[in-house]
């Protein structure tokens, strides 16, 4: 792998993903606080405030994996990066006069699901080109560094208090304008324009994707994992995660900004261990079979919530929780990008992250009703069973279990 600028290509590609995920880890701290803390949303607001706030990924982020198989990834993230500092920026100008609303806040959700399903794509149709044959390596640590990043930036976040909002997105800002230069640094590559009209785009992105999915559904461990992930996306991240988490810290233990920083810095912790342990050895040769220990042990971990644990065991829970995620979701990448073919990459890790993300908008509405109908504590049973129902189903008929790893 040649030297790009005085570093490699992953050097430069893991230092992108940090500038955007810093900012990430921000926004997904800033936001609930605002919203759930600041603004007192009750729970069945706050759940649909989410939900919009990610229905850009839901329909956009097809799009998004279409454009990058089509336009230079690297000058895509460029554009992205640099159209994400706006919104901060505005943010910013009306909390220093003073105009902050649940319409501006649920903008900046809009925003910046925006920026993220033109960025994720564009993202993982560059980690191939930069991992050479080590695939499933490249995965974890480009994941590591997600966690790692994201971790950063909501620890920023949960400061939010104490240095104020308006200073925690200038450095959001200046971090993104710093991805910018980080991304200019990557290899580009040569392709075609997109061609046609607006109505030949809708064609070929409605062919492409539905090639994308007949490619992943043709393939029983690649349909396996995406309905794994769909699970997952629905019910863990859309649900417990965004939902969940930030309303059973300020209803249950009457958290701050600090405490939802907690709570989220805790399961990054989790993942970032165990996406080393992973990386430290090798990777793992049967990942279908540690996507799946890894979601029923998440089921098991998260349905402790239920007893309602002194704050302290909350977080230990959720740490626990990190860590069957990191794991999840470095094996469901890993065995994506290791079964399909280069032609394709970039529209079916869209496809994968549409499940993961795409489902977040469902899972943040049921959640919201669901806490606001039984409470946070009981509510976490929803999306354990779930999952575990899910798992089992999946398990039950594919042979997932068994897959060994093209990249170990």
């Amino acid at each position: 792998m040649n030297n790009v600028d005085g570093g490699t290509p992953a050097a430069w590609y893991l230092a992108s993903v940090a500038t955007f995920m810093i900012p990430a880890g921000i926004q997904m701290v800033l936001l609930p606080y605002l919203l759930a803390i600041e603004l007192n949303q009750p729970a069945e607001r706050f759940g649909i405030t989410q939900m919009i706030g990610q229905l850009p990924i839901l329909v956009f982020l097809l799009v998004g994996g279409w454009l990058a198989d089509r336009v230079d990834p690297r000058r895509l993230l460029m554009v992205i990066q640099s159209a994400a500092i706006g919104m901060p920026l505005l943010l910013a100008f009306s909390l220093w006069r003073g105009q902050i609303s649940e319409g501006l806040l649920v903008l900046y959700a809009l925003a910046w699901g925006l920026v993220t399903a033109f960025a994720m794509p564009a993202r993982d149709g560059l980690l191939k080109r930069v991992a050479g044959s080590n695939v499933q390596r490249m995965v974890t640590l480009a994941m590591g560094m997600q966690f790692g990043a994201m971790m950063i930036g909501q620890g920023m976040g949960g400061r939010a208090a104490h240095w104020g909002s308006i200073s925690i997105l200038l450095v959001q800002c200046l971090v993104l304008a710093s991805g910018i230069i980080a991304t200019s640094r990557l290899p580009s590559s040569a392709v075609p324009p997109i061609p046609g009209n607006a109505g030949s785009m809708r064609d070929s992105l409605w062919r492409e994707f539905g090639s994308g999915v007949s490619l992943i559904f043709s393939d029983s461990p690649m349909r396996a994992t995406l309905l794994l992930t769909l699970g997952m996306g629905v019910f863990f991240i859309g649900g417990a995660y965004v939902v969940l988490i930030p309303l059973a810290i300020r209803d249950l233990y009457a958290g701050g900004a600090q405490d939802l920083a907690t709570g989220y810095i805790a399961f990054g912790i989790g993942s970032l261990i165990s996406i080393v342990i992973l990386t430290r050895r090798g990777g793992t040769a049967t990942p279908g079979r540690a996507l799946a220990i890894a979601l029923l042990l998440g089921c098991c971990v998260l349905a402790a919530l239920a007893l309602a644990p002194p704050q302290w065991l909350f977080y230990v829970c959720v740490f626990a929780w990190g860590m069957c995620g990191g794991v999840a979701m470095a094996m469901s990448r890993t065995i994506l990008q290791e079964r399909a073919p280069a032609t394709h990459q970039a529209r079916v890790m869209a496809v994968l992250a549409l499940a993961t993300l795409g489902g977040g908008p469902l899972g943040s509405l049921i959640m919201g009703l669901a806490v606001g109908a039984v409470g946070a504590r009981l509510a976490v049973l929803l999306p354990v069973l779930a999952v575990a129902i899910t798992t089992s189903a999946v398990l039950a008929t594919h042979s997932i279990w068994g897959l060994h790893s093209r990249s170990r």
